[in-house]
Protein backbone atom coordinates (compact mmCIF):
# COMPACT_ATOMS: atom_id res chain seq x y z
CA UNK A 1 0.00 0.00 0.00
CA UNK A 2 1.48 3.32 -1.11
CA UNK A 3 1.15 6.66 0.62
CA UNK A 4 0.16 9.82 -1.21
CA UNK A 5 0.16 13.29 0.28
CA UNK A 6 0.25 17.02 -0.45
CA UNK A 7 3.14 19.48 -0.72
CA UNK A 8 2.64 23.22 -0.37
CA UNK A 9 6.28 24.27 -0.49
CA UNK A 10 9.81 22.99 -0.98
CA UNK A 11 10.10 22.03 2.69
CA UNK A 12 7.12 19.67 2.32
CA UNK A 13 8.59 18.26 -0.88
CA UNK A 14 11.89 17.43 0.81
CA UNK A 15 10.09 15.63 3.65
CA UNK A 16 8.09 13.60 1.15
CA UNK A 17 11.24 12.61 -0.74
CA UNK A 18 13.05 11.69 2.47
CA UNK A 19 10.21 9.32 3.46
CA UNK A 20 10.50 7.39 0.22
CA UNK A 21 7.05 8.41 -1.05
CA UNK A 22 6.89 8.25 -4.85
CA UNK A 23 4.19 10.80 -5.70
CA UNK A 24 2.94 14.18 -4.55
CA UNK A 25 -0.34 16.07 -4.93
CA UNK A 26 0.08 19.73 -5.88
CA UNK A 27 -2.82 22.17 -5.54
CA UNK A 28 -2.99 25.35 -7.62
CA UNK A 29 -5.07 28.07 -5.97
CA UNK A 30 -7.35 28.47 -9.01
CA UNK A 31 -8.14 24.76 -9.36
CA UNK A 32 -8.10 23.23 -5.88
CA UNK A 33 -10.41 24.01 -2.98
CA UNK A 34 -7.51 24.45 -0.59
CA UNK A 35 -4.81 25.25 -3.13
CA UNK A 36 -2.33 28.03 -2.31
CA UNK A 37 0.18 27.80 -5.16
CA UNK A 38 0.36 30.49 -7.82
CA UNK A 39 1.20 29.42 -11.37
CA UNK A 40 4.85 30.35 -10.92
CA UNK A 41 5.06 28.51 -7.58
CA UNK A 42 3.25 25.50 -9.01
CA UNK A 43 5.59 25.16 -11.99
CA UNK A 44 8.66 25.61 -9.79
CA UNK A 45 7.50 23.01 -7.25
CA UNK A 46 6.49 20.59 -10.00
CA UNK A 47 9.92 20.87 -11.61
CA UNK A 48 11.64 20.19 -8.30
CA UNK A 49 9.34 17.20 -7.67
CA UNK A 50 10.37 15.73 -11.02
CA UNK A 51 14.01 16.25 -10.05
CA UNK A 52 13.23 14.11 -7.00
CA UNK A 53 11.68 11.45 -9.30
CA UNK A 54 8.21 12.08 -7.87
CA UNK A 55 5.04 11.75 -9.93
CA UNK A 56 3.12 15.03 -9.86
CA UNK A 57 -0.64 14.77 -9.35
CA UNK A 58 -2.60 17.90 -10.28
CA UNK A 59 -5.68 18.36 -8.08
CA UNK A 60 -8.72 19.93 -9.77
CA UNK A 61 -11.56 19.62 -7.27
CA UNK A 62 -13.31 23.00 -7.16
CA UNK A 63 -17.05 23.44 -7.68
CA UNK A 64 -17.44 25.42 -10.90
CA UNK A 65 -20.08 27.48 -12.60
CA UNK A 66 -19.86 27.61 -16.38
CA UNK A 67 -18.19 31.02 -16.15
CA UNK A 68 -15.55 29.73 -13.74
CA UNK A 69 -15.01 26.64 -15.86
CA UNK A 70 -14.38 28.68 -19.00
CA UNK A 71 -11.93 30.87 -17.11
CA UNK A 72 -9.82 28.13 -15.56
CA UNK A 73 -9.46 25.98 -18.66
CA UNK A 74 -7.58 28.85 -20.28
CA UNK A 75 -4.74 28.25 -17.82
CA UNK A 76 -4.68 24.47 -18.10
CA UNK A 77 -2.58 23.92 -21.26
CA UNK A 78 0.46 25.62 -19.69
CA UNK A 79 0.03 23.80 -16.36
CA UNK A 80 -0.63 20.32 -17.74
CA UNK A 81 2.81 20.26 -19.34
CA UNK A 82 4.28 20.12 -15.85
CA UNK A 83 2.15 17.33 -14.35
CA UNK A 84 1.86 13.56 -14.77
CA UNK A 85 -1.73 12.92 -13.65
CA UNK A 86 -4.99 14.89 -13.39
CA UNK A 87 -7.20 14.37 -10.30
CA UNK A 88 -10.72 15.66 -10.99
CA UNK A 89 -13.99 15.78 -9.09
CA UNK A 90 -16.40 17.71 -11.31
CA UNK A 91 -17.91 15.53 -14.10
CA UNK A 92 -17.44 18.45 -16.49
CA UNK A 93 -13.77 18.62 -15.60
CA UNK A 94 -13.48 14.89 -16.20
CA UNK A 95 -15.15 15.22 -19.61
CA UNK A 96 -12.82 18.08 -20.58
CA UNK A 97 -9.76 16.17 -19.42
CA UNK A 98 -10.75 13.10 -21.46
CA UNK A 99 -11.13 15.07 -24.68
CA UNK A 100 -8.41 17.70 -24.31
CA UNK A 101 -5.52 15.92 -22.59
CA UNK A 102 -3.64 12.66 -22.81
CA UNK A 103 -2.79 12.44 -19.12
CA UNK A 104 -3.85 9.53 -16.86
CA UNK A 105 -6.92 10.41 -14.76
CA UNK A 106 -7.93 9.94 -11.15
CA UNK A 107 -11.55 10.52 -10.19
CA UNK A 108 -12.38 11.94 -6.77
CA UNK A 109 -15.56 10.06 -5.86
CA UNK A 110 -15.76 11.18 -2.24
CA UNK A 111 -19.05 13.06 -2.56
CA UNK A 112 -22.21 11.22 -3.53
CA UNK A 113 -20.70 8.22 -5.33
CA UNK A 114 -21.26 5.49 -2.76
CA UNK A 115 -22.40 2.57 -4.91
CA UNK A 116 -20.34 0.23 -7.06
CA UNK A 117 -22.42 0.73 -10.18
CA UNK A 118 -21.72 4.49 -10.21
CA UNK A 119 -18.01 3.96 -9.66
CA UNK A 120 -17.84 1.40 -12.47
CA UNK A 121 -19.56 3.87 -14.79
CA UNK A 122 -16.97 6.55 -14.04
CA UNK A 123 -14.21 4.08 -14.84
CA UNK A 124 -15.94 3.10 -18.07
CA UNK A 125 -16.40 6.78 -18.97
CA UNK A 126 -12.63 7.12 -19.42
CA UNK A 127 -11.62 3.78 -20.99
CA UNK A 128 -7.91 3.14 -20.65
CA UNK A 129 -7.34 6.50 -18.95
CA UNK A 130 -8.79 6.05 -15.46
CA UNK A 131 -5.95 4.91 -13.23
CA UNK A 132 -7.45 5.46 -9.77
CA UNK A 133 -10.72 6.02 -7.88
CA UNK A 134 -10.68 8.03 -4.64
CA UNK A 135 -13.28 6.47 -2.32
CA UNK A 136 -15.46 8.22 0.25
CA UNK A 137 -14.63 8.04 3.96
CA UNK A 138 -18.36 7.49 4.56
CA UNK A 139 -18.04 3.87 3.46
CA UNK A 140 -17.84 1.07 5.99
CA UNK A 141 -15.03 -1.47 6.12
CA UNK A 142 -17.12 -4.14 4.38
CA UNK A 143 -18.05 -1.82 1.51
CA UNK A 144 -14.48 -0.59 1.08
CA UNK A 145 -13.27 -4.17 0.89
CA UNK A 146 -15.92 -5.01 -1.70
CA UNK A 147 -15.05 -2.03 -3.89
CA UNK A 148 -11.30 -2.57 -3.63
CA UNK A 149 -11.71 -6.16 -4.78
CA UNK A 150 -14.30 -5.60 -7.52
CA UNK A 151 -13.31 -2.32 -9.18
CA UNK A 152 -10.94 -2.71 -12.10
CA UNK A 153 -8.66 0.18 -11.09
CA UNK A 154 -6.71 0.87 -7.86
CA UNK A 155 -8.53 2.66 -5.03
CA UNK A 156 -7.38 5.46 -2.75
CA UNK A 157 -8.78 6.36 0.67
CA UNK A 158 -8.12 9.23 3.05
CA UNK A 159 -6.24 7.71 5.97
CA UNK A 160 -5.39 10.78 7.99
CA UNK A 161 -6.73 14.33 7.75
CA UNK A 162 -9.59 16.74 8.25
CA UNK A 163 -13.23 15.81 7.66
CA UNK A 164 -15.16 18.32 5.57
CA UNK A 165 -18.69 18.71 6.97
CA UNK A 166 -20.07 21.65 5.04
CA UNK A 167 -19.24 23.69 1.96
CA UNK A 168 -20.85 26.65 0.23
CA UNK A 169 -19.47 28.82 -2.58
CA UNK A 170 -20.70 31.84 -0.61
CA UNK A 171 -18.36 33.97 1.50
CA UNK A 172 -19.80 33.65 5.00
CA UNK A 173 -16.92 34.98 7.10
CA UNK A 174 -15.67 38.06 5.26
CA UNK A 175 -18.79 40.17 5.96
CA UNK A 176 -18.16 39.59 9.67
CA UNK A 177 -14.36 39.74 9.77
CA UNK A 178 -12.18 42.85 9.95
CA UNK A 179 -9.66 43.20 7.14
CA UNK A 180 -6.76 42.36 9.45
CA UNK A 181 -8.00 38.77 9.83
CA UNK A 182 -7.73 38.06 6.10
CA UNK A 183 -4.32 36.45 5.53
CA UNK A 184 -3.14 34.93 2.24
CA UNK A 185 -6.69 35.25 0.86
CA UNK A 186 -8.01 33.10 3.71
CA UNK A 187 -10.04 33.69 6.83
CA UNK A 188 -9.93 31.16 9.66
CA UNK A 189 -12.46 30.90 12.48
CA UNK A 190 -14.01 28.47 14.95
CA UNK A 191 -17.73 27.74 14.97
CA UNK A 192 -20.15 26.23 17.44
CA UNK A 193 -23.53 24.55 17.17
CA UNK A 194 -26.71 26.27 18.36
CA UNK A 195 -28.44 22.89 18.65
CA UNK A 196 -25.81 20.99 20.66
CA UNK A 197 -22.96 21.64 23.10
CA UNK A 198 -20.36 20.99 20.38
CA UNK A 199 -17.99 23.81 19.54
CA UNK A 200 -14.59 24.37 18.02
CA UNK A 201 -15.50 23.50 14.41
CA UNK A 202 -12.68 24.86 12.17
CA UNK A 203 -14.08 27.18 9.49
CA UNK A 204 -12.14 28.43 6.50
CA UNK A 205 -13.11 30.94 3.83
CA UNK A 206 -11.08 31.41 0.65
CA UNK A 207 -11.67 32.41 -2.97
CA UNK A 208 -13.71 29.24 -3.54
CA UNK A 209 -16.19 29.68 -0.67
CA UNK A 210 -16.60 28.68 2.96
CA UNK A 211 -15.71 25.30 4.44
CA UNK A 212 -16.49 23.86 7.87
CA UNK A 213 -14.65 20.83 9.27
CA UNK A 214 -15.37 18.31 12.01
CA UNK A 215 -13.90 19.02 15.43
CA UNK A 216 -12.14 15.64 15.20
CA UNK A 217 -9.85 14.51 12.41
CA UNK A 218 -10.14 11.27 10.46
CA UNK A 219 -7.63 8.51 11.17
CA UNK A 220 -7.39 4.93 9.92
CA UNK A 221 -3.70 4.45 10.67
CA UNK A 222 -4.57 1.76 13.26
CA UNK A 223 -6.20 -0.23 10.45
CA UNK A 224 -3.45 0.26 7.85
CA UNK A 225 -2.39 -3.39 7.96
CA UNK A 226 -6.00 -4.48 7.53
CA UNK A 227 -6.50 -2.10 4.62
CA UNK A 228 -3.33 -3.33 2.97
CA UNK A 229 -4.44 -6.95 3.35
CA UNK A 230 -7.82 -6.24 1.78
CA UNK A 231 -6.07 -4.76 -1.27
CA UNK A 232 -6.25 -0.98 -0.83
CA UNK A 233 -3.42 0.45 -2.90
CA UNK A 234 -3.25 4.13 -1.88
CA UNK A 235 -3.51 5.65 1.59
CA UNK A 236 -3.78 9.46 1.61
CA UNK A 237 -2.28 11.58 4.39
CA UNK A 238 -3.37 15.23 4.54
CA UNK A 239 -1.29 17.44 6.82
CA UNK A 240 -2.01 20.77 5.15
CA UNK A 241 -3.35 22.24 8.40
CA UNK A 242 -0.76 20.76 10.70
CA UNK A 243 2.95 20.05 10.95
CA UNK A 244 4.27 18.28 7.90
CA UNK A 245 6.91 16.75 10.19
CA UNK A 246 4.18 14.38 11.42
CA UNK A 247 4.59 12.58 8.10
CA UNK A 248 7.57 10.65 9.45
CA UNK A 249 5.71 8.98 12.35
CA UNK A 250 2.63 8.43 10.20
CA UNK A 251 4.62 6.80 7.42
CA UNK A 252 6.39 4.56 9.95
CA UNK A 253 3.09 3.58 11.60
CA UNK A 254 1.40 2.84 8.31
CA UNK A 255 4.29 0.65 7.13
CA UNK A 256 4.80 -1.13 10.46
CA UNK A 257 2.09 -0.33 12.99
CA UNK A 258 3.07 -0.41 16.66
CA UNK A 259 0.34 0.36 19.16
CA UNK A 260 2.52 1.96 21.83
CA UNK A 261 4.23 4.34 19.43
CA UNK A 262 1.04 5.46 17.72
CA UNK A 263 -0.86 5.83 21.01
CA UNK A 264 1.86 8.23 22.13
CA UNK A 265 1.46 10.18 18.90
CA UNK A 266 -2.31 10.40 19.39
CA UNK A 267 -1.88 11.66 22.95
CA UNK A 268 0.43 14.42 21.76
CA UNK A 269 -1.49 15.32 18.59
CA UNK A 270 -3.36 18.62 18.81
CA UNK A 271 -6.75 17.25 17.66
CA UNK A 272 -8.86 14.29 18.71
CA UNK A 273 -9.07 11.53 16.12
CA UNK A 274 -11.96 9.39 14.91
CA UNK A 275 -12.45 6.49 12.50
CA UNK A 276 -15.84 7.60 11.16
CA UNK A 277 -17.96 4.91 9.57
CA UNK A 278 -15.12 2.44 9.06
CA UNK A 279 -16.04 -0.25 11.59
CA UNK A 280 -19.80 0.27 11.92
CA UNK A 281 -22.12 2.34 9.81
CA UNK A 282 -23.76 4.48 12.48
CA UNK A 283 -26.13 6.46 10.30
CA UNK A 284 -29.10 5.18 12.32
CA UNK A 285 -27.53 5.33 15.79
CA UNK A 286 -29.34 8.55 16.69
CA UNK A 287 -32.85 7.30 16.01
CA UNK A 288 -33.30 5.66 19.44
CA UNK A 289 -32.06 8.87 21.04
CA UNK A 290 -34.66 10.85 19.13
CA UNK A 291 -37.41 8.76 20.67
CA UNK A 292 -38.63 10.28 23.92
CA UNK A 293 -38.38 7.54 26.55
CA UNK A 294 -41.29 9.12 28.42
CA UNK A 295 -43.52 8.61 25.40
CA UNK A 296 -42.60 4.94 25.29
CA UNK A 297 -43.43 4.23 28.90
CA UNK A 298 -46.07 1.50 28.88
CA UNK A 299 -45.61 -0.34 32.18
CA UNK A 300 -48.13 -0.37 35.03
CA UNK A 301 -51.73 0.68 34.51
CA UNK A 302 -51.29 2.22 31.09
CA UNK A 303 -54.60 3.53 29.78
CA UNK A 304 -53.84 5.44 26.59
CA UNK A 305 -52.55 8.66 25.04
CA UNK A 306 -53.83 12.23 24.81
CA UNK A 307 -54.76 12.86 21.18
CA UNK A 308 -56.17 16.36 21.49
CA UNK A 309 -56.23 19.12 24.10
CA UNK A 310 -58.82 21.86 23.54
CA UNK A 311 -58.50 24.63 26.08
CA UNK A 312 -61.75 25.23 27.99
CA UNK A 313 -63.33 22.16 26.44
CA UNK A 314 -61.73 18.71 26.73
CA UNK A 315 -58.85 16.29 26.62
CA UNK A 316 -59.34 13.50 24.07
CA UNK A 317 -57.77 10.19 25.12
CA UNK A 318 -57.27 7.21 22.83
CA UNK A 319 -58.06 4.24 25.10
CA UNK A 320 -56.33 0.89 25.42
CA UNK A 321 -58.54 -0.06 28.38
CA UNK A 322 -62.04 0.81 29.57
CA UNK A 323 -62.31 4.21 31.30
CA UNK A 324 -64.93 4.83 34.00
CA UNK A 325 -66.07 8.14 35.40
CA UNK A 326 -65.08 6.95 38.86
CA UNK A 327 -61.46 6.34 37.84
CA UNK A 328 -58.56 8.52 38.91
CA UNK A 329 -55.83 9.21 36.37
CA UNK A 330 -52.13 9.98 36.30
CA UNK A 331 -51.00 11.85 33.18
CA UNK A 332 -47.32 11.94 32.24
CA UNK A 333 -46.28 15.00 30.21
CA UNK A 334 -43.67 14.44 27.40
CA UNK A 335 -41.26 16.62 29.41
CA UNK A 336 -41.70 14.46 32.50
CA UNK A 337 -44.18 16.45 34.57
CA UNK A 338 -46.96 14.40 36.19
CA UNK A 339 -50.60 15.39 36.72
CA UNK A 340 -53.20 13.69 38.89
CA UNK A 341 -56.77 13.96 37.62
CA UNK A 342 -60.17 13.15 39.11
CA UNK A 343 -62.74 12.80 36.34
CA UNK A 344 -65.88 14.89 36.70
CA UNK A 345 -66.78 15.01 33.00
CA UNK A 346 -66.76 11.93 30.76
CA UNK A 347 -68.20 11.93 27.23
CA UNK A 348 -67.96 9.75 24.14
CA UNK A 349 -67.36 10.97 20.57
CA UNK A 350 -71.11 11.64 20.21
CA UNK A 351 -70.64 14.17 23.03
CA UNK A 352 -72.94 12.12 25.26
CA UNK A 353 -72.32 12.08 29.00
CA UNK A 354 -71.53 8.50 29.96
CA UNK A 355 -70.24 6.52 32.92
CA UNK A 356 -67.88 4.34 30.87
CA UNK A 357 -66.03 4.50 27.53
CA UNK A 358 -64.79 1.17 26.23
CA UNK A 359 -61.27 0.27 25.10
CA UNK A 360 -60.54 1.01 21.46
CA UNK A 361 -62.58 4.22 21.49
CA UNK A 362 -61.83 7.85 22.37
CA UNK A 363 -62.93 9.38 25.66
CA UNK A 364 -63.43 13.09 26.26
CA UNK A 365 -62.69 14.32 29.79
CA UNK A 366 -62.47 17.83 31.18
CA UNK A 367 -59.56 20.01 29.98
CA UNK A 368 -56.57 20.32 32.28
CA UNK A 369 -54.11 23.16 31.88
CA UNK A 370 -50.54 22.04 31.08
CA UNK A 371 -51.44 18.69 29.52
CA UNK A 372 -50.18 18.37 25.93
CA UNK A 373 -50.91 16.06 23.03
CA UNK A 374 -48.81 12.86 23.30
CA UNK A 375 -49.04 12.84 27.10
CA UNK A 376 -49.34 9.30 28.44
CA UNK A 377 -52.34 8.39 30.61
CA UNK A 378 -52.36 5.81 33.43
CA UNK A 379 -54.90 4.62 35.98
CA UNK A 380 -53.80 6.00 39.35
Amino acid sequence: MKITTYAQNLHDLNLIKDQGITEVILAHKNFARFGKLSTEEFISLSSRAHEFSLRVLFEWDILMTETTFQEVIQELPDLIKHVDVLRVQDPGALHWAIHHTDRPLQFIAENGNHNARALKEWIAHAPGRMERIILSIELSKAVIEEYVQTLTVPCELLGFGRILLFYTPRSLLSPLAPEKLIQNEEILALGESEESPHKGFPILENRHGTFMFHIKEFCLVEFSTELRDMGLQYFRVDLRWDKMEHLKILKSSIDNYKTEIFDTFKDEYAQDLMRGFYLVNKTDVLFPKLKNHRLQKREGHYLGEVMDAEKGSHLAISLKKDLRKSDKLKILHPKGKEFEVEIFSLRNLSLEDVDIVEAGSVALIQYMNGVWVKSQVFLA
